[in-house]
């Protein structure tokens, strides 16, 4: 059986059966709409009301018939929790006209997640197609927030290439700054060919800026030391010269005395003193 591809699904797709339909002016449309989608992710600090057809849906998609003449079936109001604004409504587009055709990034790797929330393969197929043509270092991390795992099988090909092959873009951008937790654990389980002192910094430089922008009551360096503790035995610190652990992790408050004393005493002498357990005890760069 052939692979169900994007071009599998954009030559036998609804569209292409049924050209002439396309009630997309009737998408969002006060008049005859007898539903309203009040999506308002938790994730994102934005939200969007969109009307819609009951039935229309429901003829178009299994999760939507279950979810309006199912038991009990939703009311004139669904609150979706879980989807960015553009994704849900790129994805009810595809189901008002039969086609799906993003026009940026975001709007792909949005999409997707709602295709595959009311598991439309099509529309996940198309989307992931685009991102695979479109995406370059700044828009790994917001892919990787989007997806939201560190577990790298769920990662697309396409950006763990761009991990494995320009990692330090990645780690500079500007994008990685506002990534998720797990956004940064997976770039730091798949990156190679990077100097581990640009590792630290960016990381680093990710978690001052969650720090100062944190509500938190506490000193900032006490806040900025609790986000930097968990990634620590991520980091491999006997990878660096002496000069750049003095100049760098050992001049940000993120160790100890005695935990900084012990490893730069291992990156000089190799054993000469017991290492924290924490410590990784890679001294190779990430290859």
């Amino acid at each position: 059986m052939a692979p169900l591809t994007a071009e599998f699904w954009e030559n036998n797709c609804f569209s292409q059966l049924f050209p002439q339909i396309n009630m997309l002016k009737h998408l969002d449309n006060s008049q005859i709409s007898d539903v309203e989608f009040v999506v308002e992710p938790q994730t994102h600090c934005t939200s969007r009301t969109i009307r819609a057809h009951k039935q229309f849906l429901a003829m178009r998609s299994d999760a939507f018939l279950a979810m309006f003449y199912g038991t009990p079936p939703e009311g004139a109001e669904v609150v979706i929790s879980d989807l960015h604004p553009d994704g849900f409504y790129g994805f009810l587009k595809y189901i008002y006209t039969g086609t799906c055709k993003p026009d940026t990034f975001e709007e792909a790797m949005y999409t997707r997640q709602a295709a595959e929330k009311y598991k439309v393969p099509e529309v996940v197929a198309v989307c992931s197609e685009y991102i695979a043509q479109h995406i370059s270092a700044d828009k790994v991390c917001p892919l990787l927030d989007c997806l939201a795992t560190s577990d790298i099988e769920q990662v697309d090909e396409a950006a763990l290439n761009i991990l494995k092959s320009d990692a330090e873009s990645v780690l500079t951008s500007e994008s990685f700054v506002y990534a998720l937790e797990c956004t940064v654990e997976c770039v730091l389980e798949t990156i190679v060919g990077v100097p581990e002192i640009c590792v630290m910094e960016s990381v680093f430089r990710w978690a001052e800026h969650i720090s100062q922008n944190s509500s938190a009551k506490e000193d900032p360096a006490v806040v900025l030391k609790s986000i930097l503790r968990p990634f620590l035995p991520k980091l491999r610190f006997l990878a660096l010269t002496a000069p750049e652990f003095v100049q760098g992790p050992a001049a940000w408050g993120m160790l100890e005395e005695s935990e900084g004393y012990a490893i730069l005493k291992n990156i000089v002498v190799r054993n000469s003193v017991p290492l924290p357990e924490w410590v990784c005890t890679e001294d190779v760069p990430r290859s």
